[in-house]
C-alpha cells in the first residue's frame, strides 16, 4: 500500500476515535492533531499542525509540557490530570497519557491520547442528580434495597463454601468492617449481600462500586459527593456514603484505589465524617462499609498498593473466597445450577453436559472462576442447535482448543523441562490470555469478558507477563 494511502487511512482511523490525539516531534513541532482534540480545545486542525507547542499554548515550559519531558526523560507520563489555556484563551481539563516513539535508540516522536475531563464531570453530576431523583420518589415504596442475592443464593456443595458462609453469618451479625477477598469471578459481591442481608442493616440500601471501574479522577467526586462550583458544572450532590445512609457501602476491588484517596478514605472510616468535593461541612457516616480485593491483602501491603493502617481499618474481620479450581466439589452443582437457569431463559428442556466433557471440566483450573463457568454454559447453550447434550464442540473457540490439544491443559508444559506447580500455573494462565486476545482479534474489553475479568485486570497480566497486544 503506497505511504499516501496508508497514511490517509491512519488519518482516518484518529480522526474516528473519540479521544484527542496530538504528535509533536523531537523539536516540539506539532505534527499530527485529530479532530477529537480540535473540538476538546476549540481550534482548527489547519491551524495547529506545523506550529511548535508554544506557539498554541500559553505557559509551555518544563514543568508544565509532558511533551518536553518525554524527549528528555524518554519515559511516558500516564494518567496526567491536568488544566491549561490555549493561544485563544479556553481553558482545557484532561487527563493524558503521553508515549515516546523510540527507533535506533533515539525519541523521534511523542504523542497524546486525551481524554476531556469536563464531560466525564457533566456525566457524573446528571447521573448523581438521577440517582437523587429515584432515591426520593422511591422512599415510601421500598421493598427491596439494592440488592438481588441472598446466602441461600449460593450455589455450592463443598465444605470450604459451607464454612465461608458459617462464618459470613456471625460476620454479618457483628455489624464491624469487613475484608472480603478472592480472585476475579468468585463471587464477592454475592457474599456481600447476602451478608447485608442477614445484618440488622437488611432493610436499608445497599450500594456497590467497583473501584477498578471509575476513573481516578471521579472516584472521589463518587464517593464524597460534590459541592456546587467545584468544578465546571458541579452542582451539590450526594457522595455514595450518603446515599448508603445506615446501609452497607460496598468498596470492590479497593486495591485499584490510588493510595491518595486511600488516604482520604482512612479519614472517613477514622473520624465517622465525610467532606464534599469542594464543600466545607462534615457530614457524619453511618453506614457500614464492606470491602473486596482480589489479591491477598497481605501481599498488597507488602507492595505498597494498600495502606497498612487502612488495611487494619477496614479488615475486622476478614473471609476469604477460594478459587473454583480450589473447591471442585462445587462445579457440578454450578453446572447443574446454569444449566437450569439458562434453560429457563432460552425455553431449552433437559440440556446435559456429556460425561467427557463434564470430566475435562473437573479437571480444568477455571482462571475466571465461577464468572467463567457461566459464560461457558451460556455460550455452548447457544450452540446447541437443537441437541439435548453439550459437547466440545459447543464450547468457545479458546476452551475448545485447549481441551482438544494432546492430553488436556497441562502435557504441554510439562515437556518443557519444568514441572513445578508455579511454573504450570503460568504457563497455563499466559496460554488463556493468548487464547482469548488472539479469538477476539486483540480486543482487550471483549478479550476479558471471555474469560470473566475485568479489562483493567487483563492489562494488569498482560503486563506482568510482557505481553504486548499487536
Amino acid at each position: 500500500m503506497p505511504g499516501d494511502v496508508m497514511g490517509q487511512v491512519f488519518r482516518q482511523l484518529f480522526d474516528s476515535i473519540d479521544e484527542g490525539v496530538i504528535v509533536t516531534d523531537p523539536e516540539w513541532k506539532i505534527i499530527f492533531y485529530n479532530s477529537e482534540m480540535a473540538g476538546l480545545e476549540a481550534l482548527v486542525s489547519e491551524h495547529v499542525v506545523g506550529k511548535y507547542l508554544n506557539e498554541v499554548y500559553d505557559a509551555v515550559t518544563l514543568e508544565s509540557s509532558e511533551h518536553l519531558r518525554v524527549v528528555l526523560t524518554r519515559e511516558p507520563v500516564l494518567e496526567k490530570r491536568k488544566s491549561y489555556f490555549t493561544n485563544k484563551g479556553k481553558e482545557v481539563t484532561i487527563v493524558a497519557n503521553t508515549f515516546p516513539v523510540i527507533e535506533d535508540n533515539q525519541v523521534v516522536a511523542v504523542y497524546s491520547v486525551c481524554k476531556d475531563i469536563t464531560k466525564f464531570k457533566e456525566l457524573l453530576t446528571k447521573t448523581m442528580q438521577l440517582h437523587d431523583q429515584i432515591g426520593l420518589e422511591g422512599q415510601e415504596h421500598r421493598s427491596v434495597n439494592g440488592t438481588r442475592y441472598t446466602f441461600e443464593s449460593i450455589v455450592s456443595a463443598s465444605s470450604a463454601m459451607q464454612n465461608l458462609i458459617v462464618s459470613a453469618k456471625k460476620a454479618a451479625l457483628a455489624d464491624g468492617f469487613i475484608l472480603v477477598f478472592g480472585e476475579t469471578g468468585t463471587g464477592k459481591e454475592l457474599l456481600v449481600q447476602g451478608i447485608h442481608n442477614h445484618s440488622v442493616r437488611k432493610h436499608e440500601p445497599f450500594v456497590a462500586i467497583n473501584c477498578a471501574a471509575i476513573p481516578e479522577t471521579l472516584l472521589e467526586s463518587i464517593l464524597f459527593g460534590t459541592t456546587k462550583g467545584a468544578f465546571t458544572g458541579a452542582v451539590e450532590s450526594k457522595g455514595l456514603f450518603q446515599q448508603a445512609g445506615d446501609g452497607t457501602l460496598f468498596l470492590d476491588e479497593l486495591n485499584c484505589m490510588s493510595i491518595a484517596l486511600q488516604a482520604k478514605l482512612l479519614r472517613v472510616m477514622q473520624e465517622k465524617m465525610v467532606r464534599r468535593v469542594g464543600g466545607t461541612m462534615e457530614i457524619p457516616v453511618r453506614c457500614r462499609v464492606i470491602s473486596s480485593t482480589n489479591v491477598d491483602p497481605w501481599e498488597l501491603v507488602s507492595k505498597g498498593s494498600l495502606r497498612k493502617d487502612l488495611f487494619y481499618r477496614l479488615a475486622v474481620m476478614t473471609l476469604f473466597i477460594p478459587p473454583l479450581k480450589d473447591r471442585k466439589e462445587d462445579i457440578e452443582a454450578l453446572i447443574q445450577y446454569f444449566l437450569n437457569r439458562y434453560q429457563r431463559i432460552y425455553g431449552l428442556d433437559k440440556v446435559q453436559i456429556g460425561a467427557e466433557l463434564k470430566d475435562r471440566f473437573l479437571r480444568y483450573l477455571w482462571p475466571g472462576n465461577v464468572r467463567e463457568l457461566e459464560h461457558i454454559v451460556e455460550s455452548a447453550m447457544n450452540m446447541l442447535d437443537g441437541r439435548k447434550v453439550i459437547t466440545v464442540d459447543h464450547l468457545p473457540h479458546y476452551l475448545r482448543a485447549k481441551f482438544l490439544s494432546q492430553d488436556g491443559t497441562f502435557s504441554e508444559f510439562y515437556k518443557m523441562g519444568s514441572s513445578t506447580l508455579a511454573h504450570v500455573l503460568r504457563e497455563v494462565e499466559k496460554q488463556v490470555l493468548w487464547e482469548a486476545l488472539k479469538s477476539h482479534s486483540g480486543n482487550i474489553t471483549k478479550a476479558a469478558e471471555s474469560i470473566g475479568i475485568a479489562r483493567q485486570n487483563l492489562q494488569y497480566r498482560m503486563k506482568k507477563f510482557g505481553m504486548h497486544n499487536s
